[in-house]
């Protein structure tokens, strides 16, 4: 159950990721990597993709747990933005 519930928390933040790449950008590309080890930039990140949420899922998802789940699967999540936006940046060229 709860593994469902991540997943589309994890999709909503994919896709929240590729259509505001432009405010991501300190954390895509070859800085994604110093994510994995840097807490401090990785709750940064939470902070910015946590105000881009749907209220109602603000209104069930507390910025404390939000961010808790970043830094719980920052690979897994780091890996997905990438590649969303890598995908999306490659559809208008």
């Amino acid at each position: 159950m709860f593994e469902a519930v991540k997943d589309k928390v994890e999709a909503e933040i994919v896709t929240l990721a590729a259509q505001n790449q432009h405010l991501l950008t300190d954390f895509l590309g070859e800085k994604a990597s110093s994510l994995i080890n840097d807490d401090a930039a990785m709750s940064s990140l939470a902070l910015k993709l946590y105000a881009l949420l749907p209220g109602m899922l603000k209104a069930v998802v507390g910025q404390d747990t939000f961010t808790s789940f970043m830094l719980d699967n920052r690979q897994r999540l780091i890996a997905a933005i990438t590649a969303a936006t890598q995908s999306s940046s490659g559809k208008g060229a």
